[in-house]
């Protein structure tokens, strides 16, 4: 998967950018607060539609302007499509090849991307919400099914967790008016758990060799889904169940919290290096690697199940590696994809493995 073009208005501190990227590793370079990362967060939006660092979509309007639109060449599969989204205060839009798309499901993960980012420690040592949203984005990038199974699970959750707000209103109606939530919540919950279950069965085994070829190091890897309720068996259907039993076994104290308790989006992944639990017992450098495998495998599980390779977006990270663990991520990540990389200072080694230097300044983008 290639994104051959792309082109911003008024998005961030872009008024008009069109840029053709080369096909290989693009390598873009600046001073910091210039525009570098503003350039991936349109990428990752065109793929997501959403932003990892806005707060609201508002956000990413350039200030004193009303909307913003991004727009992608995106080459896969064979073809070429043109995605815009627009955003402003009408909310989101988007158009494929030109015609409107209603549903945000089928235009999130047309074209994929695994961003790479200072915050990705919090893969490994975070909270529970980070980790569960990581193995989110990679089934959103799997296709429309995997995004209507967490828009519905998220429709059912907001719906359930209104009712607890203010239960005391249902009196004895209370099971009869939240039932229908608690069953769309299994029943989408369930998807995502059987989901999320295999994808850490095939990352574990990733992660564990790409640790090895990346810091040298023997030491065994371990992923484990922490769960809010029993997975002794893993089919969907038995998941369903299980959910559905443990949604009824906790209502009394989520009447007294106004929260629902059970579900994925309170589910954990545990990340044990060598036998212990890596939140606590890994250094700063063996959690940075561990968050480097984390998305090369998700980079893996998506080409594996999809057929297509993710553009690879590194938002300056591998200026923090030595030289070493930079080249091995540099060839494991983007040997065969095509790579965006942002730093404030290019080394030798990563200048040699650029194909295209962009250098940004003040929302103004030059080839270097």
């Amino acid at each position: 998967m290639v994104l051959r073009t792309l082109e911003l208005f008024n998005f961030r501190n872009y008024e008009h950018l069109d840029i053709e990227f080369s096909p290989h590793r693009n390598l873009a370079i600046g001073r910091n607060a210039q525009g570098k990362s503003n350039l991936l967060e349109s990428i990752y939006f065109l793929s997501y539609l959403r932003s990892k660092r806005a707060r609201t979509l508002a956000d990413l309007v350039r200030e004193g302007h009303e909307e913003a639109s991004v727009l992608g060449s995106i080459i896969g599969d064979g073809s070429e499509a043109r995605v815009r989204l627009t955003v402003g205060a009408r909310g989101r839009t988007a158009e494929v090849n030109g015609q409107k798309v209603g549903s945000s499901a089928r235009v999130r993960g047309r074209m994929k991307c695994v961003s790479f980012d200072p915050d990705d420690l919090c893969l490994v040592k975070g909270e529970p919400g980070r980790k569960s949203g990581f193995l989110d984005e990679t089934l959103e990038a799997l296709g429309p099914m995997g995004a209507v199974a967490i828009n519905q699970y998220g429709h059912a959750l907001r719906q359930r967790n209104a009712i607890l707000k203010v239960w005391e209103r249902y009196g004895t109606g209370l099971e009869d008016a939240i039932g229908p939530w608690s069953r769309g919540l299994a029943t989408y919950g369930a998807k995502m758990v059987a989901s999320r279950l295999e994808m850490l069965r095939t990352m574990e085994e990733v992660v564990e060799r790409l640790y090895r070829e990346i810091s040298q190091d023997e030491k065994k890897v371990e992923l484990r889904y922490a769960g809010t309720f029993g997975l002794e068996d893993a089919s969907e259907g038995e998941i369903f169940e299980n959910m559905q039993r443990a949604l009824d076994s906790v209502l009394v104290e989520e009447k007294r919290e106004r929260a629902t308790r059970v579900g994925p989006h309170r589910d954990d992944v545990e990340i044990r290096l060598g036998g212990r639990d890596a939140r606590y017992k890994a250094s700063q450098a063996e959690l940075r690697t561990l968050a480097f495998c984390m998305r090369l495998a998700q980079k893996e599980h998506v080409e594996r199940k999809t057929g297509q390779t993710p553009v690879i977006l590194f938002d300056d990270v591998l200026s923090e590696l030595d030289e070493g663990r930079r080249r091995r991520v540099l060839d494991l990540a983007g040997g065969e994809s095509q790579a965006m990389l942002t730093a404030t200072e290019a080394t030798a080694d990563m200048k040699r493995a650029s194909d295209k230097t962009l250098v940004v300044d003040g929302g103004m983008i030059s080839i270097g």
